[in-house]
């Protein structure tokens, strides 16, 4: 599908910015890009993941070859889990994701026949009990965050990974399976529609849905922030403080609502996990997914033959990812070794700012580029489908040509 490859291409570039961009407090930073990607980029990645799972396991229960889905997705989820963990050595800034990620794939699997309806309602239960979760047990253990990338170092204490990994990391389980399982309804029904010729329909319905839904949280945060928030917060703030209250609650969070008091848990704060946040990140993602859709609709064939490096890197979503946190990884490397940075003013353009995000923008071009020409997937999506395969076909009964394997 043309169009979810676009908006899997600009939910990359969207974690680009936010990794690669000054944030709050230092030079160059932009707060309106800040405001656009942040908490965005990753639902919309995390929304086009769930829609990546019913596509991976389509052909497989089409046929009736449920086990062979399962362990398709479990080999999926154990390979995105294992290059997470290695990525996440890396040095730099970047919270790598995909230990995350490939947990939330795992814990997909129960769903991979759930009807459209049943996953948004499961969907909804989550959003709303998650973030009381979420911050009562962060409350209970004493953190605000932990976990980041959960590279293999952090293994050591498995209590402490898993803990992190569902609820008290940086991209809690708790929170991104909700944002997987909207993206499996959103398959199901685009391929439903499609199938039937309804497709324009459901184009429009998303796009409205998705601009409701935005709309109505970040109206009902700042209404309960200017009512009861602002003044909550200030009140537990010394005086000379208060001024920095809105920049607080514009910052993104650590995976976690900023208070377990019910006005925090109905902000739309990036990176929270709240409600509205949660709300809010998906209406977003679905006008993207609805826009990309349609773009891909009406395009000439001529278009999109020139969007081919644009489509191809946004198939290609392990691959680009992981160049792009290498190359970032780099830069650090080399910061770290240029010497001590005495101000902010000193920050190289290599390491942030649009400089060295425009380069990552265009290696991942150039990467889409060269899988178009050689009519190749990525290296790594390559890698992932066919281990994937050959668990799918040892594990869940089938033979290599891909039927059950009789008893």
């Amino acid at each position: 599908m043309v169009g979810i490859d676009f908006a899997r291409f600009l939910a990359i570039i969207g974690m680009f910015c936010a990794h690669l961009m000054p944030p709050v407090g230092l030079p160059g930073h932009v707060p309106w890009l800040s405001t656009v990607v942040d908490g965005n980029a990753s639902t919309l990645f995390a929304v086009v993941g769930g829609i990546s799972v019913v596509l991976a396991t389509r052909s497989y229960l089409e046929r009736g070859y449920v086990a062979a889905a399962r362990w398709a997705m479990a080999a999926r989820g154990i390979l995105i889990i294992l290059i997470g963990a290695t990525l996440a050595l890396a040095p730099g800034s970047i919270v790598v994701v995909l230990v995350y990620f490939g947990v939330a794939m795992l814990c997909s699997i129960p769903f991979l026949r759930t009807s459209p309806k049943w996953l948004l309602v499961f969907a909804g239960v989550l959003a709303v009990v998650g973030p009381i979760v979420n911050v009562n047990v962060r409350q209970a253990l004493d953190v605000i965050g932990e976990g980041g990338g959960v590279g293999w170092a952090q293994w050591g204490e498995p209590v402490v990974v898993l803990r992190a990994v569902f609820i008290t990391g940086t991209y809690p389980v708790i929170t991104w399976i909700v944002y997987v399982l909207v993206g499996m309804a959103v398959a199901t029904l685009l391929i439903s529609a499609r199938r039937n010729g309804t497709e324009l329909r459901f184009i429009a319905w998303a796009a409205g849905l998705g601009t409701f839904l935005a709309v109505f949280a970040v109206s009902v945060s700042a209404l309960v922030y200017s009512l009861f928030g602002r003044a909550a917060v200030v009140a537990t703030m010394p005086a000379e403080a208060a001024a920095a209250t809105e920049s607080l609650i514009g910052s993104p969070g650590f995976g976690a609502p900023l208070s377990p008091q019910w006005w925090a848990l109905t902000l739309q704060t990036p990176h929270t996990g709240t409600t509205l946040d949660i709300l809010r990140g998906v209406g977003i993602a679905l006008v993207v997914i609805a826009a990309m859709l349609f773009l891909a609709r009406v395009l000439p064939a001529a278009a999109l033959r020139v969007l081919e490096p644009i489509r191809a890197a946004g198939a290609a979503p392990l691959t680009v990812y992981t160049i792009h946190v290498l190359a970032a990884a780099v830069t650090t490397f080399a910061l770290s070794a240029s010497g001590a940075i005495e101000s902010p003013a000193d920050i190289p353009w290599w390491y942030l700012g649009p400089a060295i995000q425009g380069i990552h923008i265009l290696g991942a071009i150039v990467i889409g580029a060269i899988l178009a020409v050689l009519k190749r997937r990525g290296p790594l999506e390559a890698f992932v489908s066919a281990t994937s395969g050959v668990v799918a076909r040892r594990l869940g009964g089938l033979t290599t040509d891909g039927r059950r394997r009789r008893a």
